[in-house]
Order: C-alpha cells, then structure tokens, then sequence
C-alpha cells in the first residue's frame, strides 16, 4: 500500500500563462507558479541527501530509506517546481513527517492537503488559488503527521 503526496511552491502572482489541456487540446489559462530559486534548490538537495538520496536517477526520481524502515521514492524532474512523494504505507510515520517538514522548509513549499495547504509558514504562500483550501501552517514535523493522518 502506498500514498502520494504533492510538494510544490505556493507563490501565485496573479498572472497566467497558456497551455494546451492534453485531453481536450483546448488552450487555457493556468495561474502562474513562481519556481524555487537556486539556493532553495541547494537547500532541499542537501536535506534529500541526509536521507542518503544524493542524486536522481534518469527519470529525476530520488529515492530514500528513512530509519524507520518506510522507503520514499521522490519524483522530482524539475525540482525548482515541486515533486511527489510515493510513500509506502497507509499513514506518515514520525520519519516521513520529519523529512516533509525538513523538505517544506528548506524549500519554502507546501503540502497539497486534502482540504488544506500545509506550510512552514505563511509568509511561503503568496496568492494561492480558492481551490486549494485553507493554509495550514505546521510549525513542526508532529504538525505535518496529524494534518495528513487526521
């Protein structure tokens, strides 16, 4: 059993860009999301290496085994604009809750909740659209655990 979960910045400026929908080839207009800056990219590479997840492979997937067992594999192509954590499992461990949070704060980026956003702050979350809920803010890795486990 296994569970994912979307990382991403939170930082919406009011500007759209254009893209095709790949299912209906029809363009639209998707709310412009401003990437990770270089040294905020350095800093969630240094935590995904803490977790012996140096370097991704081909497919920019990195993949860690926490010290409580659990394994995650993180799909990150383009880190500068989030990533997705598949984590085996049915809940988030303290481990898993503890590399989110390292991860949200080193990157200044959010947990796409089921009904919330969660963030380190609110300062890391900037014009986020109706559709992602209310802002969460955990202050802690015991935070992050009981907003995605509840």
């Amino acid at each position: 059993m296994s569970f994912d979960l979307y990382v991403q910045p939170c930082r919406f400026d009011g500007a759209t860009d254009k893209r095709i929908n790949p299912f209906t080839k029809e363009v639209q207009d998707i709310p412009r999301n401003q990437p990770l800056s270089e040294i905020e990219v350095s800093a969630v590479r240094r935590v995904l290496e803490s977790v012996g997840a140096p370097l991704p492979d081909e497919r920019g997937c990195y993949v860690a085994r926490l010290p409580d067992g659990t394994s995650v594999e993180i799909d990150a192509p383009d880190l500068r604009a989030g990533c997705t954590f598949s984590i085996q499992g049915t809940v988030v461990t303290p481990a898993v809750a503890q590399l989110l949070f390292e991860v949200i704060v080193a990157g200044n980026w959010v947990i796409l909740g089921e009904d919330c956003i969660i963030a380190p702050n609110t300062e890391c979350v900037w014009g986020a659209p109706d559709s992602f809920g209310r802002v969460c803010v955990a202050f802690s890795p015991r935070k992050v655990a009981a907003l995605l486990n509840s």
